[in-house]
Protein backbone atom coordinates (compact mmCIF):
# COMPACT_ATOMS: atom_id res chain seq x y z
CA UNK A 1 0.00 0.00 0.00
CA UNK A 2 1.35 3.49 -0.81
CA UNK A 3 2.95 5.36 2.10
CA UNK A 4 -0.34 8.36 1.81
CA UNK A 5 -2.81 5.28 1.98
CA UNK A 6 -1.57 3.97 4.89
CA UNK A 7 -1.73 7.49 6.46
CA UNK A 8 -4.79 8.25 5.11
CA UNK A 9 -6.59 5.02 7.25
CA UNK A 10 -4.61 5.84 10.78
CA UNK A 11 -6.49 9.64 10.35
CA UNK A 12 -9.76 7.67 9.77
CA UNK A 13 -9.09 5.32 12.40
CA UNK A 14 -8.19 8.53 14.62
CA UNK A 15 -11.93 10.32 13.35
CA UNK A 16 -13.92 7.00 14.46
CA UNK A 17 -12.56 7.23 18.17
CA UNK A 18 -12.95 10.87 18.85
CA UNK A 19 -16.54 10.75 17.32
CA UNK A 20 -17.18 7.58 19.61
CA UNK A 21 -15.82 9.64 22.76
CA UNK A 22 -17.55 12.60 21.94
CA UNK A 23 -21.07 11.09 21.59
CA UNK A 24 -20.21 9.64 24.95
CA UNK A 25 -19.52 13.28 26.35
CA UNK A 26 -22.47 14.60 24.65
CA UNK A 27 -24.60 11.93 26.26
CA UNK A 28 -23.43 12.59 29.54
CA UNK A 29 -23.67 16.07 29.20
CA UNK A 30 -27.71 16.28 28.23
CA UNK A 31 -28.96 13.58 30.28
CA UNK A 32 -28.94 10.70 27.97
CA UNK A 33 -27.14 8.42 30.58
CA UNK A 34 -29.36 9.04 33.46
CA UNK A 35 -33.17 8.04 33.77
CA UNK A 36 -35.59 10.58 33.61
CA UNK A 37 -37.13 11.97 37.02
CA UNK A 38 -40.70 10.76 37.16
CA UNK A 39 -43.20 13.69 37.24
CA UNK A 40 -46.06 11.99 39.09
CA UNK A 41 -46.20 12.99 43.12
CA UNK A 42 -45.33 10.43 45.76
CA UNK A 43 -48.96 9.69 47.22
CA UNK A 44 -49.34 11.05 51.14
CA UNK A 45 -50.42 9.13 53.93
CA UNK A 46 -53.63 9.79 54.79
CA UNK A 47 -53.53 10.29 58.73
CA UNK A 48 -57.30 12.01 58.92
CA UNK A 49 -59.66 9.90 61.30
CA UNK A 50 -61.68 7.35 59.97
CA UNK A 51 -65.16 6.03 60.24
CA UNK A 52 -65.41 1.84 61.75
CA UNK A 53 -68.17 -0.26 62.65
CA UNK A 54 -68.06 -1.52 66.01
CA UNK A 55 -68.68 -5.26 65.88
CA UNK A 56 -68.26 -8.59 68.50
CA UNK A 57 -66.02 -11.13 68.97
CA UNK A 58 -63.73 -13.27 71.34
CA UNK A 59 -61.19 -11.60 73.58
CA UNK A 60 -58.32 -13.43 75.59
CA UNK A 61 -56.40 -10.88 78.17
CA UNK A 62 -52.99 -12.74 77.80
CA UNK A 63 -49.26 -11.23 78.69
CA UNK A 64 -46.45 -12.67 77.19
CA UNK A 65 -43.77 -11.70 78.88
CA UNK A 66 -39.88 -12.51 79.66
CA UNK A 67 -38.84 -14.73 82.94
CA UNK A 68 -36.12 -15.36 84.97
CA UNK A 69 -36.08 -18.72 87.00
CA UNK A 70 -34.75 -18.44 91.23
CA UNK A 71 -34.27 -20.66 93.59
CA UNK A 72 -36.52 -20.48 96.75
CA UNK A 73 -34.46 -19.08 99.53
CA UNK A 74 -32.75 -21.54 102.18
CA UNK A 75 -35.53 -22.04 105.20
CA UNK A 76 -34.02 -21.13 108.30
CA UNK A 77 -33.66 -23.80 111.59
CA UNK A 78 -34.49 -22.32 114.75
CA UNK A 79 -34.74 -23.83 118.13
CA UNK A 80 -38.09 -22.71 120.23
CA UNK A 81 -36.36 -22.16 123.35
CA UNK A 82 -33.18 -20.71 124.78
CA UNK A 83 -30.62 -23.08 125.55
CA UNK A 84 -27.58 -25.82 125.47
CA UNK A 85 -26.45 -28.27 122.76
CA UNK A 86 -26.72 -31.78 124.22
CA UNK A 87 -26.67 -34.01 120.96
CA UNK A 88 -26.05 -33.28 116.87
CA UNK A 89 -28.44 -35.25 114.87
CA UNK A 90 -27.53 -34.16 111.65
CA UNK A 91 -24.70 -33.01 109.30
CA UNK A 92 -24.72 -30.50 106.56
CA UNK A 93 -25.64 -32.30 103.12
CA UNK A 94 -28.15 -34.63 104.49
CA UNK A 95 -31.50 -35.12 103.85
CA UNK A 96 -33.70 -34.69 106.24
CA UNK A 97 -37.87 -34.93 106.22
CA UNK A 98 -40.05 -32.52 107.92
CA UNK A 99 -40.42 -32.48 111.36
CA UNK A 100 -37.31 -35.11 111.60
CA UNK A 101 -34.90 -33.85 114.87
CA UNK A 102 -31.72 -32.14 113.70
CA UNK A 103 -30.39 -31.91 117.18
CA UNK A 104 -31.36 -31.86 120.87
CA UNK A 105 -30.64 -28.80 123.42
CA UNK A 106 -31.02 -28.62 127.24
CA UNK A 107 -33.81 -25.86 128.20
CA UNK A 108 -33.05 -25.04 131.86
CA UNK A 109 -36.73 -25.62 133.88
CA UNK A 110 -37.82 -25.19 137.35
CA UNK A 111 -36.18 -27.94 139.21
CA UNK A 112 -34.38 -29.92 136.37
CA UNK A 113 -33.42 -29.23 132.72
CA UNK A 114 -35.60 -30.84 129.97
CA UNK A 115 -34.79 -32.22 126.79
CA UNK A 116 -35.94 -30.11 123.61
CA UNK A 117 -35.41 -31.49 120.04
CA UNK A 118 -35.00 -28.77 117.28
CA UNK A 119 -37.46 -30.22 114.29
CA UNK A 120 -37.10 -29.29 110.25
CA UNK A 121 -40.09 -26.81 109.73
CA UNK A 122 -39.32 -28.39 105.94
CA UNK A 123 -38.21 -31.14 104.20
CA UNK A 124 -34.52 -30.32 102.65
CA UNK A 125 -30.87 -30.59 102.65
CA UNK A 126 -28.99 -29.45 105.61
CA UNK A 127 -26.72 -26.62 105.28
CA UNK A 128 -25.43 -24.17 107.84
CA UNK A 129 -25.47 -26.44 110.54
CA UNK A 130 -22.49 -26.31 113.10
CA UNK A 131 -23.72 -26.25 116.43
CA UNK A 132 -21.05 -28.42 118.70
CA UNK A 133 -22.64 -30.05 122.15
CA UNK A 134 -22.21 -27.77 125.02
CA UNK A 135 -22.93 -24.59 122.24
CA UNK A 136 -25.29 -22.09 123.54
CA UNK A 137 -28.59 -21.80 121.22
CA UNK A 138 -31.25 -18.94 121.05
CA UNK A 139 -34.16 -18.66 119.37
CA UNK A 140 -33.06 -15.49 117.92
CA UNK A 141 -30.49 -16.96 115.28
CA UNK A 142 -31.17 -19.99 112.89
CA UNK A 143 -29.25 -23.24 114.20
CA UNK A 144 -28.80 -24.53 110.39
CA UNK A 145 -30.65 -23.87 106.88
CA UNK A 146 -32.95 -26.15 104.71
CA UNK A 147 -32.25 -26.24 101.23
CA UNK A 148 -35.92 -27.45 99.27
CA UNK A 149 -34.51 -27.43 95.65
CA UNK A 150 -37.70 -25.73 94.73
CA UNK A 151 -37.83 -23.14 91.95
CA UNK A 152 -40.06 -20.46 91.23
CA UNK A 153 -40.27 -17.94 87.84
CA UNK A 154 -40.49 -14.52 87.88
CA UNK A 155 -41.44 -11.90 85.52
CA UNK A 156 -41.12 -8.43 85.19
CA UNK A 157 -44.17 -6.48 84.00
CA UNK A 158 -43.64 -3.55 82.23
CA UNK A 159 -45.40 -0.35 83.51
CA UNK A 160 -48.19 0.04 80.54
CA UNK A 161 -49.42 -3.54 81.05
CA UNK A 162 -49.85 -2.67 85.10
CA UNK A 163 -53.55 -2.12 84.17
CA UNK A 164 -54.38 -6.06 82.49
CA UNK A 165 -53.06 -7.29 85.54
CA UNK A 166 -56.75 -5.81 88.18
CA UNK A 167 -57.80 -9.45 87.70
CA UNK A 168 -55.95 -12.59 89.21
CA UNK A 169 -54.64 -14.30 86.42
CA UNK A 170 -56.30 -17.74 85.49
CA UNK A 171 -53.33 -19.53 84.01
CA UNK A 172 -49.43 -19.03 83.48
CA UNK A 173 -47.74 -21.23 81.30
CA UNK A 174 -44.03 -20.81 81.09
CA UNK A 175 -41.47 -22.00 77.83
CA UNK A 176 -37.71 -22.87 78.79
CA UNK A 177 -35.23 -21.66 76.84
CA UNK A 178 -33.72 -24.64 74.90
CA UNK A 179 -35.27 -26.54 77.83
CA UNK A 180 -38.48 -28.88 77.85
CA UNK A 181 -41.98 -28.05 76.32
CA UNK A 182 -44.13 -25.25 77.83
CA UNK A 183 -45.69 -26.37 81.03
CA UNK A 184 -48.21 -24.83 83.35
CA UNK A 185 -46.41 -22.57 86.12
CA UNK A 186 -48.82 -22.57 89.60
CA UNK A 187 -49.65 -18.63 90.84
CA UNK A 188 -47.77 -17.52 93.47
CA UNK A 189 -48.13 -14.13 93.93
CA UNK A 190 -48.43 -10.84 91.64
CA UNK A 191 -48.14 -7.03 92.50
CA UNK A 192 -45.46 -4.74 93.47
CA UNK A 193 -42.66 -6.61 94.62
CA UNK A 194 -44.35 -9.95 94.62
CA UNK A 195 -41.12 -12.17 94.87
CA UNK A 196 -39.32 -9.77 97.63
CA UNK A 197 -41.38 -12.02 100.51
CA UNK A 198 -40.26 -15.44 101.28
CA UNK A 199 -42.83 -18.04 100.38
CA UNK A 200 -44.64 -19.79 102.76
CA UNK A 201 -43.56 -23.41 103.15
CA UNK A 202 -46.20 -26.03 101.68
CA UNK A 203 -48.90 -26.28 103.87
CA UNK A 204 -47.98 -23.50 106.43
CA UNK A 205 -50.41 -20.33 105.86
CA UNK A 206 -50.62 -21.32 102.20
CA UNK A 207 -53.84 -21.24 100.55
CA UNK A 208 -54.92 -21.88 97.26
CA UNK A 209 -52.49 -20.46 95.08
CA UNK A 210 -50.14 -19.82 97.79
CA UNK A 211 -49.51 -16.13 99.00
CA UNK A 212 -50.53 -12.94 97.28
CA UNK A 213 -49.12 -9.79 97.40
CA UNK A 214 -51.33 -7.17 96.71
CA UNK A 215 -52.52 -6.40 93.25
CA UNK A 216 -52.00 -3.25 91.51
CA UNK A 217 -53.97 -0.24 92.62
CA UNK A 218 -55.51 -2.54 95.81
CA UNK A 219 -54.15 0.22 97.92
CA UNK A 220 -52.71 -2.23 100.18
CA UNK A 221 -48.80 -1.78 100.43
CA UNK A 222 -47.48 0.30 97.17
CA UNK A 223 -49.55 -1.88 95.23
CA UNK A 224 -47.69 -1.22 92.08
CA UNK A 225 -48.28 2.32 92.87
CA UNK A 226 -45.43 3.94 93.67
CA UNK A 227 -41.56 3.42 96.04
CA UNK A 228 -40.05 2.58 92.94
CA UNK A 229 -41.08 -1.28 93.79
CA UNK A 230 -41.65 -3.06 89.97
CA UNK A 231 -44.55 -5.05 89.20
CA UNK A 232 -43.64 -8.72 89.33
CA UNK A 233 -45.63 -11.66 88.41
CA UNK A 234 -44.13 -15.14 90.39
CA UNK A 235 -45.40 -18.73 89.80
CA UNK A 236 -44.26 -22.05 91.35
CA UNK A 237 -42.18 -24.90 89.03
CA UNK A 238 -43.37 -28.10 89.51
CA UNK A 239 -40.43 -30.68 91.10
CA UNK A 240 -41.21 -33.01 88.45
CA UNK A 241 -39.64 -29.90 85.94
CA UNK A 242 -35.41 -29.96 85.74
CA UNK A 243 -34.90 -26.31 85.88
CA UNK A 244 -31.80 -24.07 87.35
CA UNK A 245 -31.63 -20.66 89.13
CA UNK A 246 -30.54 -17.53 86.89
CA UNK A 247 -31.75 -19.10 83.26
CA UNK A 248 -34.32 -17.02 80.91
CA UNK A 249 -37.89 -17.87 80.20
CA UNK A 250 -41.48 -16.82 78.81
CA UNK A 251 -44.32 -16.42 80.73
CA UNK A 252 -47.17 -16.45 79.10
CA UNK A 253 -49.96 -15.26 81.51
CA UNK A 254 -53.87 -15.27 80.75
CA UNK A 255 -55.83 -12.96 82.78
CA UNK A 256 -59.37 -12.98 81.56
CA UNK A 257 -61.69 -14.60 78.41
CA UNK A 258 -64.82 -13.32 77.05
CA UNK A 259 -66.68 -14.83 74.25
CA UNK A 260 -68.92 -12.55 71.70
CA UNK A 261 -68.12 -9.39 73.37
CA UNK A 262 -68.72 -6.11 71.54
CA UNK A 263 -65.33 -4.80 70.56
CA UNK A 264 -63.41 -2.00 69.47
CA UNK A 265 -59.67 -1.02 68.96
CA UNK A 266 -58.02 0.76 71.29
CA UNK A 267 -56.80 3.01 69.30
CA UNK A 268 -60.33 3.88 69.08
CA UNK A 269 -60.76 4.78 72.93
CA UNK A 270 -59.42 7.43 75.11
CA UNK A 271 -58.82 5.25 78.27
CA UNK A 272 -58.26 1.61 78.29
CA UNK A 273 -59.07 0.43 81.97
CA UNK A 274 -62.23 0.39 83.94
CA UNK A 275 -64.24 3.72 81.96
CA UNK A 276 -63.27 5.36 78.76
CA UNK A 277 -64.61 8.00 76.07
CA UNK A 278 -65.20 6.91 71.98
CA UNK A 279 -66.53 9.24 69.38
CA UNK A 280 -69.87 8.12 67.75
CA UNK A 281 -70.65 9.22 64.23
CA UNK A 282 -73.79 9.70 63.27
CA UNK A 283 -76.15 8.83 60.09
CA UNK A 284 -76.16 12.49 59.34
CA UNK A 285 -72.01 12.76 60.09
CA UNK A 286 -72.33 14.37 62.97
CA UNK A 287 -70.07 13.13 65.87
CA UNK A 288 -70.48 13.26 69.22
CA UNK A 289 -68.42 12.16 72.55
CA UNK A 290 -69.59 9.08 74.26
CA UNK A 291 -68.77 7.98 77.53
CA UNK A 292 -68.17 3.82 77.81
CA UNK A 293 -67.53 1.17 80.23
CA UNK A 294 -64.70 -0.94 79.54
CA UNK A 295 -63.63 -4.55 80.14
CA UNK A 296 -61.08 -7.02 78.98
CA UNK A 297 -58.02 -5.88 76.82
CA UNK A 298 -55.67 -7.80 74.81
CA UNK A 299 -53.20 -5.07 73.91
CA UNK A 300 -55.05 -4.71 69.85
CA UNK A 301 -58.75 -4.80 71.17
CA UNK A 302 -60.88 -3.84 74.46
CA UNK A 303 -64.06 -5.06 75.36
CA UNK A 304 -66.98 -2.09 75.65
CA UNK A 305 -69.30 -3.25 78.83
CA UNK A 306 -71.40 -0.53 78.24
CA UNK A 307 -72.14 2.69 75.98
CA UNK A 308 -71.88 0.90 72.72
CA UNK A 309 -73.25 -1.93 70.39
CA UNK A 310 -72.73 -3.95 67.46
CA UNK A 311 -73.54 -2.19 64.68
CA UNK A 312 -72.84 1.87 66.19
CA UNK A 313 -70.33 3.58 64.11
CA UNK A 314 -67.22 5.06 65.82
CA UNK A 315 -63.87 6.44 64.57
CA UNK A 316 -61.05 4.97 64.85
CA UNK A 317 -59.00 7.90 66.70
CA UNK A 318 -59.36 8.21 70.62
CA UNK A 319 -60.90 11.68 70.87
CA UNK A 320 -58.74 14.58 72.24
CA UNK A 321 -58.55 16.06 76.17
CA UNK A 322 -57.99 19.36 75.76
CA UNK A 323 -57.06 19.46 79.37
CA UNK A 324 -53.80 18.13 78.21
CA UNK A 325 -53.22 19.78 74.58
CA UNK A 326 -49.90 21.23 74.50
CA UNK A 327 -50.08 25.48 74.15
CA UNK A 328 -48.02 26.59 70.61
CA UNK A 329 -44.23 27.71 70.89
CA UNK A 330 -44.37 31.62 71.31
CA UNK A 331 -43.25 33.68 68.18
CA UNK A 332 -39.66 35.22 67.81
CA UNK A 333 -37.86 31.95 69.36
CA UNK A 334 -37.39 29.97 72.32
CA UNK A 335 -38.05 31.96 75.95
CA UNK A 336 -35.16 32.94 77.90
CA UNK A 337 -35.20 31.59 81.30
CA UNK A 338 -35.05 34.44 84.20
CA UNK A 339 -31.24 36.38 85.00
CA UNK A 340 -30.13 36.74 87.63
Amino acid sequence: MPRWGNRLAKAGILVAVLGVVGGTGYLAGTGGATPPVPTDPLPAADLSPKTITVGTGTIVSRLNVDAVVRADPPVPVRATKPGTVAAVHRRDGQLVGRGESLLSIKVPGKGKNRTVAVLAPVAGRVSGLTATVGQEVTPAEPVAQLDQRRFQAVATIDAKEVYRLYNRPKEIKLAIDHGPEPFRCRLLAYGAGASGKPTAPQGQGQGQGGPQAPAPGSGDGDGGGGGGESVEVTCRIPAHQRVFAGIRAKMAITTDRVDDAVVVPLSAVLGQASKGRVTVVGEDGSRQTRKVELGVNDGKQVEVVSGLKEGDRILDRAPDDAAFDVPPAPQGGPEEGPTS
